[in-house]
């Protein structure tokens, strides 16, 4: 059998139409609500020492709702609703989530105990588990061949800078309500700050509902039936088992690499705002801060330095992403160890800059790379799968760290099983991701192949 195919002559470097305004609009609108997403997600992080006093809670307690409650339930539900993505409007199943996760981090404002903000806790996970999938799935249905790449990049950086900024917000939020917020009127001024917190950042919700609704998102569908039409009659079968195990060696390095990044950013993230107020006199709320100011100006740089290595890159460009990624994995694992050693706030906050801009130089070509190796009908699938793989041991990593911080004890306990956790697992991304390349050369080739615009005129 003879196809016309062209591998020496990918899809991105054909001449393309500039994308609309309505297609950087949609990223705009995509970028606001990946940060509210993040705001919710990382509150319990920055009101974690006041919420552990409220209701009582041990350091593992802490770790099963960022672990079990926010990271494990988000896996479990992220599949499901990346089925549900690529069946029906992307837009519709992100506008109930937005709405799941919303009225789920004002509920835990009114929790008294733990069981109750456990519950609480896994409304945000399953509210956000479609996020990233439909995110990424929406974006090669905006932008063409070569722009994809730029918008992913645009994305990605905003999303990054979304993690400092939603820490930053977080933390100026509760340190405000810890100071003027008895001045509120009525019940509000009677709440304790960690829970007026957990309701106001709750707020934007409807209007982003709204947004989501005026997003024009056209010729997807029709694309995705194309997909499939193709795989079914070149592989006689066009689910994702089918194609999991043609590729089984490519997406187990692949997501498990994501998975060790996971826990190597999460160790830091979730319990650092925590570690750090133990170690030195400084409180919550100031430490959250801080760390933002600390992570963008970091993230800029790594994913900066990322799309230079992608725009200058001189060699074979089809295993250029997976040795940038190995590359900046392995630099990420230093400043993790070297936690333990800290003498200052400053000096945690180096490290964690410099770890922010190494991983995050990697992870900025992850989505490039799984939307490479994924056909349209499938894409939103292989980023839920992604997801699932990447947040069971993201959601387990909390427990290990807070069961190891009880076990250690004493104020550098926590900061001691930080490392312990976060430094083996950028080791695991690097050494995984670099393992992956011959297959991932071999999938590219073949994805490409089975894609070809000539293979695709299935009617719609």
């Amino acid at each position: 059998m003879s196809t016309t195919t062209r591998p020496d002559v990918p899809e991105v470097e054909t001449p393309e139409a500039p994308a609309p305004i309505s297609a950087w609009f949609a990223v705009a609108v995509l970028v606001g609500v990946t940060i509210f997403a993040f705001v919710d997600r990382q509150i319990l992080a920055v009101v974690a020492s006041p919420l552990r006093e409220s209701l009582g809670l041990t350091d593992l307690q802490l770790g099963a709702l960022q672990g079990v409650g926010l990271a494990l339930f988000a896996a479990l539900a992220s599949y499901p609703v990346a089925w549900l993505a690529d069946r029906f409007d992307r837009r519709l199943i992100l506008a109930i989530g937005i709405a799941i996760w919303s009225v789920a981090t004002a509920a835990c404002a009114f929790q008294t105990t733990f069981e109750g903000l456990l519950i609480s806790t896994i409304g945000i996970a399953v509210g956000e588990a479609g996020l990233a999938p439909i995110v990424w799935a929406i974006i090669p249905d905006l932008f063409p061949g070569r722009q994809r790449t730029t918008a992913n990049l645009v994305y990605f950086l905003a999303a990054v800078l979304g993690t400092a900024l939603g820490l930053s917000i977080s933390g100026a939020t509760f340190g405000w309500l810890a100071t003027h917020g008895a001045a509120l009127p009525g019940f509000l001024g009677d709440m304790e700050p960690w829970r007026a917190t957990m309701l106001f950042v709750a707020l934007p919700g409807p209007l982003f509902i709204i947004l989501i609704a005026t997003l024009r998102l056209k010729g997807s569908r029709a694309a995705a039936i194309a997909s499939a039409a193709a795989f079914s009659a070149r592989l006689a079968d066009s689910g994702y088992l089918v194609y999991a195990r043609r590729h089984l060696m490519t997406l187990a390095c692949v997501f498990a690499a994501v998975a060790a990044y996971n826990i190597g950013i999460a160790s830091t993230l979730v319990w650092l705002p925590t570690a750090l107020p133990r170690l030195f006199a400084i409180d919550p709320a100031t430490v959250s801060f801080q760390l933002g100011m600390a992570i963008g100006p970091a993230s800029l740089i790594g994913v900066g330095v990322a799309a230079l290595c992608v725009r200058f890159w001189r060699g074979d460009r089809s295993v250029m992403a997976p040795r940038i990624a190995a590359i900046a994995f392995l630099i990420a694992a230093a400043p993790t160890g070297l936690l333990p050693f800290v003498t200052a706030t400053w000096q945690a906050l180096a490290l964690v800059a410099v770890q922010f801009a190494a991983g995050l130089a990697a992870a900025s070509v992850l989505p490039s790379i799984i939307q490479d190796i994924s056909p349209p009908h499938l894409r939103a699938r292989n980023f839920g799968v992604m997801t699932v793989v990447a947040l069971v041991p993201q959601g387990l990593s909390p427990l290990v760290i807070g069961g190891l911080s009880e076990a250690i004890g004493g104020a550098h306990g926590l900061i001691f099983a930080i490392a312990m956790v976060g430094a083996p697992a950028w080791f695991l991304a690097a050494w995984l991701i670099w393992r992956s390349e011959a297959a991932f050369r071999r999938t590219i080739a073949e994805v490409q192949s089975l894609a070809d615009p000539h293979a695709q005129q299935a009617p719609a």
